[in-house]
């Protein structure tokens, strides 16, 4: 038998040492160029074409499109593995699936063929952030060698290893940056910056969409990862600034974060020192760990991974200017070295930008140290520099998980074993102060039952099973009715379920005793339950011996209504109301909004039609219910909406305009010429301006790298213009640091107090707050009384003497005590009474001031009727 079997092999050895001398091209064959290559780009659609080809000639690779992306574009991965791997994949797949508990716990037997046949499934996402080009050239490169190389260590990784590759989690954006590169080759703008968003809505944001799903790009590679698949090891290949080390591998720094088992924090360190290490042995200098990233937060791609007992691996080469190489001025010998942590992304921009010439300032860093052994110190770097350390680290990696095959499927296999015990026994996070078996998600009393059902869909996105109780039962002294979701933490994804629905409390790190606390890398709250605004509860003691719950079962979003003689009402609870209304007001019907009357929801009404009103509700299960008559109310018209959009590449308008075009708001997009062009309020009702600075919205950017149509902002003229929308009686509505162009430019009583503290007093990188409304306002109808919002670092207000002629209110405001919900926030006494929402009526003009962003990154959907409230406001009567 062993005989056969060698046999076999030797002939699959053969004949992809045939397929491959029969002409699989090599990649300069192919595209001209040797990947890397100085001034060169291969664009996402003809490097699908070649893994198509290799494909065809190589029984070791295998393409699958999983599904057209955001702007149609084909989302591939592309599987590598032996021919004998890839001839029996369903089964490999199956065996990786027991691993992770699909289908219940593996019996001993299934479990002895996991450790014995089963493979290292290893995940490498490359190229999300589309300017950070390199990793989507060097997988030409690295596929080319898996399909043709026979050397020991390849066959090696090809025989225990099933690689799942995606050569871009942003083919659009690749696309669109690889045309910008190649139109200003030769010119003065050549690698200089895009001045709009490389994903159609949410550009660098693409790498914090892991919980939320929103785009298409995550839809499909969640679905990969947590319903097909579910890899053990997942690597996502980025860029940093230019000016610091030249690769960061893991382990990332403190905090970590005590829903991770701590064997995967042991295991991101192993794996990711064996990728440090072969670059070490190659001579490359500049590789640092234990630098700038922290072991804290989701929402990142491969961090999502930890949390779903997977190894997460990050790597972080530095960029050039795209494909243009950079130059750094040599740090002198002798200088005193400055130890600090990598530059981020932006690191050397400013300069890079001046002209594809520029020489960088020297590198600062350059003192020897355990997690930096070898600084890099200045000089020439390329493309091809990239192309090589990621190359490097990407086979150190495959290397390292084939030849510790075995040991790794029983690490995986102890993990999610360890995690359903834990959960069983309500001990999941270490270090908690009581034990939580599961989180309770009740229907009834909540604002808005159609976001406890997205919350629970977004769960299961993530690969949780959820449950539903099928009677009546009881917790902590706690009622729960029939219909109650139920997420149990006894799951192998029980630590993702938990951190998901949880308060964050980040922990302190301080360098020193005396030591300021440090400020968290990136957001420090995420608690999905607080940004729907569901209220979860979690069961710190079994559930009853008699409880019964059953697969949920998806009914769609429900919307309570009622049919009379004025036609129809139905309750403005949350954001799926708005999607009800817009629908209605583009059928061009008015519709009136009507306040909360004590328990009462506030209703909306409209004489519709039954074709109209079917249109304007399909795809809900309209409940007919007991509604009251509407009250008085604003009876509001469809807004003519403006959206400005900088030459800024703004993320936080791009958000706007998915969430705007998801709950079918129509609005028009106004670039600065528009705006300086006046006459506005002929053409608007309301016009938008999304989070940025005010310097930002008039002067915009001048780098001489940007092609001059896209420099400057709004400048004079396009602030007179909105200052006379405004006295035309158009509505202005900003948000974040928008807020201060309005503050500071136009006589209202309004002040940011943000603006006059130092981060050292007050600083708040991303945490969830408590909020509460006035639900009489226009701006506050369809919300809830108390609820929550996410706060990122933007203005909060105090009321000042205003004119007579104008009415200021607080449409929300943060309590008097307890302001900070989830996550960590420097100065949390400074937002106490504060406001948070302020609308101005001038008679007729009108301003909304959301220092918040009431629709961050789509997640804040307890916060985003207020937007919608705010733009109905501009084209309401009362």
């Amino acid at each position: 038998m062993r005989l056969l079997r060698c046999r076999w092999l030797l002939c699959s050895l053969l004949l992809a040492t045939f397929a491959a001398a029969q002409g699989i091209p090599t990649p300069a064959q192919y595209f001209g160029f040797a990947m890397g290559a100085d001034r060169k780009l291969a664009r996402y659609d003809k490097i699908v074409a070649y893994f198509h080809d290799v494909a065809r000639q190589s029984a070791r690779v295998k393409v699958l499109d999983l599904g057209p992306t955001t702007e149609g574009n084909p989302y591939v991965v592309v599987i590598v593995s032996s021919a004998a791997t890839m001839k029996n994949l369903d089964h490999y797949r199956d065996l990786e699936r027991q691993l992770y508990f699909q289908g219940g716990e593996p019996s001993p037997a299934q479990r002895d063929e996991i450790f014995r046949d089963g493979k290292a499934v290893v995940v490498i996402t490359n190229n999300i952030h589309s300017t950070e080009i390199g990793s989507s050239q060097m997988v030409v490169d690295a596929v080319y060698k898996l399909a043709t190389d026979n050397s020991a260590a390849t066959r090696t990784i090809l025989d225990n290893d099933i690689l799942l590759l995606i050569p871009s989690q942003n083919p659009d954006g690749q696309i669109m940056v690889t045309n910008w590169y190649d139109k200003y080759l030769g010119t003065p703008q050549e690698g200089g910056p895009l001045p709009f968003l490389y994903q159609k809505y949410v550009g660098h944001d693409d790498n914090r969409d892991m919980y939320l799903f929103s785009q298409r790009e995550t839809q499909m590679l969640g679905k990969l990862l947590w319903h097909d698949w579910f890899p053990s090891v997942w690597l996502d290949e980025h860029q940093q600034g230019m000016t610091g080390p030249r690769m960061f591998t893991m382990p990332a720094t403190d905090p970590i974060n005590p829903n991770v088992d701590p064997l995967i924090y042991r295991l991101n360190t192993i794996y990711g020192q064996s990728q440090a290490a072969a670059l070490e042995a190659e001579g490359k200098t500049g590789v640092i760990f234990n630098a700038t990233y922290t072991n804290y937060w989701e929402g990142a791609l491969a961090w999502a991974g930890w949390w779903h007992n997977e190894v997460g691996l990050l790597t972080e080469a530095a960029s050039v200017r795209i494909a243009t190489p950079t130059m750094q001025a040599m740090a002198k010998p002798g200088a005193t070295p400055i130890a600090g942590p990598a530059p981020r992304r932006g690191g050397g921009f400013a300069a890079a930008f001046a002209s594809p010439t520029a020489i960088l300032p020297a590198p600062t860093d350059i003192n020897s140290r355990t997690e930096y052994p070898r600084p890099w110190m200045g000089g020439k770097w390329t493309l091809k520099d990239i192309v090589d350390y990621e190359m490097t680290a990407t086979f150190a990696l495959l290397q390292t998980a084939a030849q510790r095959r075995e040991e790794l499927l029983h690490n995986i296999y102890d993990v999610n074993a360890r995690t359903i015990a834990l959960g069983r026994e309500g001990k999941l996070g270490f270090g908690d102060r009581q034990p939580s078996y599961a989180a309770i998600i009740p229907l009834a009393g909540q604002q808005d039952g159609n976001e406890v059902r997205d919350l629970v869909a977004k769960l299961e996105e993530g690969g949780v099973e959820v449950r539903q109780a099928t009677a009546a039962f009881s917790n902590d002294g706690h009622s729960y009715p029939a219909g109650t979701f139920v997420v149990p933490f006894a799951q192998v994804f029980g630590r993702y379920a938990k951190d998901m629905l949880e308060k964050q409390v980040y922990p302190l790190v301080r360098r020193a005793p005396n030591a300021p606390a440090e400020a968290p890398y990136d957001v420090s709250a995420w608690s999905l339950g607080m940004q729907f605004g569901v209220a979860v509860n979690f069961a710190h003691t079994p559930l009853p011996s008699d409880f019964t719950s059953a697969s949920v079962a998806h009914p769609g979003f429900r919307l309570n209504a009622a049919h009379g003689s004025g036609g129809w009402r139905f309750a403005y609870t949350g954001v799926t109301g708005d999607e009800v209304i817009n629908r209605l007001l583009r059928e061009g019907l008015s519709v009136h909004l009507a306040a909360a009357s004590g328990a009462a929801p506030a209703i909306a009404s409209a004489a519709a039609s039954a074709a109209q009103w079917r249109q304007a509700t399909a795809g809900f299960t309209v409940d007919n219910a007991t509604l009251p008559a509407p009250s008085s109310g604003w009876t509001i018209h469809q807004p003519r909406v403006g959206m400005y959009q900088s030459f800024t590449a703004n993320m936080d308008e791009g958000w706007t305009r998915w969430v705007f075009d998801h709950y079918g708001l129509a609005y028009t997009t106004l670039h600065n010429a528009d705006v300086a062009a006046g006459n506005l309020h002929a053409r608007f009702d309301v016009i938008v301006l999304p989070d940025q600075t005010a310097q930002s919205i008039l002067k915009g950017n001048n780098w001489p790298a940007l092609p001059e149509p896209y420099r400057g902002g709004i400048g004079d003229a396009g602030w007179n213009a909105l200052a006379a929308f405004v006295r035309d009686g158009g509505e202005l509505v900003a948000m974040g640091n928008a807020t201060n162009l309005l503050i500071n430019k136009l006589p209202i009583g309004v002040q940011d107090i943000k603006h006059t503290l130092s981060r050292e007093q007050f600083f708040g990188p991303g945490s969830i707050v408590h909020l509460q409304v006035d639900t009489t306002n226009p701006v506050g109808l369809g919300m809830a009384s108390g609820t929550w919002a996410f706060y990122i670092n933007t203005p909060f207000f105090e009321l000042t003497n205003g004119f007579a002629s104008q009415t200021t209110a607080v449409a929300a405001r943060f309590p008097n005590a307890e302001v900070n919900a989830s996550g960590w926030l420097r100065g949390e006494s400074y937002l106490v009474g504060r406001a948070a929402v302020v609308t101005v009526n001038l008679h007729p003009g009108k301003i909304v001031l959301f220092g918040i962003r009431p629709q961050h990154r789509a997640q804040t959907r307890a916060t985003m009727p207020m937007l919608f409230d705010a733009l109905y406001w501009s084209a309401a009567q009362r």
